[in-house]
């Protein structure tokens, strides 16, 4: 169990159909009161609280179209309401966290995802070869 609070790494802004949303990051077990998050940690003390869930070994990677399909329905949620609190978590915030953060950057056309994610959440953000690998998937159209 998890003592004391945990805040959350950081924070991207997104563009999704003309408006802007925020999405914090970090361990998911520091998801914001009231946040719809996204946890990527099986083992996270507040994996009940997960709108969505994707279970990823750490320094891992999911299959492609397992990961586009929950953020495929992250941001059908934030077309529906942009101004929510969203959150993507998995233990320490960095490689899965980034990752994901950087696939929803490519989905929204950032241009260079992973560059972005590691200027605008954190500079360690996408850890491994394999993480910065799928994300180039995702940046390529129609992919």
């Amino acid at each position: 169990m998890t003592t004391g609070a945990i805040s959350p790494r950081g924070a991207v802004t997104l563009r999704v159909d003309g408006s802007t949303v925020r999405v914090t990051g970090g361990p998911f077990d520091s998801l914001p009161a009231g946040a719809r998050g996204l946890c990527l940690e099986p083992r996270a003390d507040r994996v009940a609280e997960a709108t969505w869930r994707l279970d990823v070994p750490d320094f891992g990677v999911p299959e492609d179209a397992a990961l586009r399909a929950v953020l495929d329905a992250m941001l059908a949620a934030m077309r529906t309401d942009p101004a929510g609190a969203y959150h993507v978590g998995c233990r320490a915030g960095l490689g899965r966290t980034g990752m994901a953060l950087a696939c929803l950057g490519a989905m929204t056309g950032v241009a260079d995802p992973v560059a972005w994610v590691r200027a605008t959440y954190d500079a360690a953000a996408v850890e491994t070869p394999a993480q910065a690998a799928l994300v180039a998937r995702f940046a390529v159209p129609g992919a």
